[in-house]
């Protein structure tokens, strides 16, 4: 398997999407055309198909490793693209997760690492003209903002076959063409949201008040942020009194917090936005003495998370089973380079986990999720 081989499946595929798209302009739903990217319920109402295929690939993800079939002339050159220079160790052990998956399965490989912090918008977008000049079979593309680097997926995509992560949206204007990535793979923040917001109404029994620290402007934000605050103030008596633009920055939050504890100080919930924004937070909340008068969620689960839960820290987390996201980039790229069809979509698990679970309990739930990337030295 070599790049020229590559490219013609990336081509014979995009061709085949779009064949098997008809009329997709008249059919999209109407929120979708005016936002501009499906949410996966729109996508799977509308092709009603890719629902079954994700859901069977995802038992691919979940089952043992299967060895490739077939021989590469040459190890498969992947440039990852990561906003992995931040708090989270989310990006780290998708990278992990992917090469582990990789080498199980007897797929040579070359991987090259384009690293940024996620506000990196113009830096990511120098290293996506590097991966354009260079010789990549494939790239994997985490976006410093989805919306931002719409533009820049487009070109990739069209120039070789492009997976995108954390996002589970495909563009309504690229879908079916040969600007669509192969596959996006992710994990629904609107279900992460919607989860944490369950959570919270059956915790407050639905009174008090929340503020939201945010994450950076864009998709992912208003996805966590905005979607909880909606599923709150409509199925509860929890009002939203305040927000603050915390940029993913963990100092930020810290200085977020102190303001909005000191504005509101019967706050019932401060919602964060990301991981960094949670233990910036949880600091402002442990230095007024707060801690335990207010709930403070995190996002994603990674280890600092988890440690906070049983630490008596944050309450709960939207807990995502973090290394099927890499087991997905994985087998999608073998799917990919042996020709087989790849859903537009591979949305992976996410789920609460909360101070009420024992450690032996929470660990039990990570010894899957963090199969391959394991505890991490960071």
């Amino acid at each position: 398997m070599n790049t020229t081989t590559i490219k013609r499946l990336l081509t014979t595929s995009a061709a085949l999407l779009a064949l098997s798209l008809p009329m997709v302009a008249q059919e999209v739903p109407e929120g979708a055309q005016e936002r501009g990217y499906f949410l996966l319920p729109e996508l799977h109402e509308m092709l009603p198909d890719e629902r079954q295929k994700m859901e069977d690939f995802m038992a691919r993800v979940r089952a043992d490793t299967v060895p490739a079939e077939g021989t590469f002339d040459a190890p498969l050159k992947i440039a990852l693209m990561f906003p992995s220079l931040e708090t989270s160790d989310a990006w780290a052990r998708l990278n992990i997760s992917t090469r582990a998956r990789l080498e199980e399965m007897g797929i040579p490989f070359e991987i090259t690492e384009f690293m940024i912090r996620p506000d990196e918008h113009d830096r990511q977008g120098v290293q996506v003209e590097q991966v354009l000049g260079g010789d990549f079979d494939y790239v994997v593309i985490g976006p410093s903002e989805y919306q931002v680097q719409k533009s820049n997926i487009a070109r990739l995509s069209e120039a070789m076959p492009t997976l995108v992560m954390n996002v589970v949206n495909p563009f309504v204007d690229t879908l079916g063409t040969a600007r669509q990535p192969i596959t996006h793979v992710g994990f629904d923040h609107t279900i992460g949201a919607e989860a944490l917001c369950r959570w919270v109404i059956a915790e407050t029994g639905g009174e008090g008040t929340f503020a939201l620290v945010r994450y950076i402007p864009g998709l992912i934000d208003s996805q966590r942020s905005d979607h909880f605050a909606d599923c709150v103030t409509e199925n509860s008596n929890m009002t939203m009194v305040d927000e603050f633009e915390a940029n993913g920055d963990r100092e930020l939050a810290f200085s977020g917090g102190q303001a909005l504890l000191s504005r509101h100080p019967d706050l019932t919930m401060l919602h964060a936005g990301n991981t960094a924004v949670a233990l910036g937070v949880l600091a402002a909340a442990t230095e007024r003495g707060k801690l335990d008068d207010v709930i403070i969620n995190g996002w994603g689960g990674g280890a600092d998370e988890l440690k906070s839960i049983k630490d008596g820290g944050l309450k709960v987390t939207a807990f995502r089973v973090n290394d099927d996201w890499g087991v997905a980039v994985a087998e999608a790229i073998r799917a990919h380079a042996a020709g087989e069809e790849v859903p537009v979509v591979l949305a992976a698990t996410i789920k609460p986990i909360d101070y009420t679970m024992s450690a032996e309990a929470i660990d039990a739930e990570t010894d899957y999720a963090f199969r391959y990337s394991g505890a991490l030295d960071r």
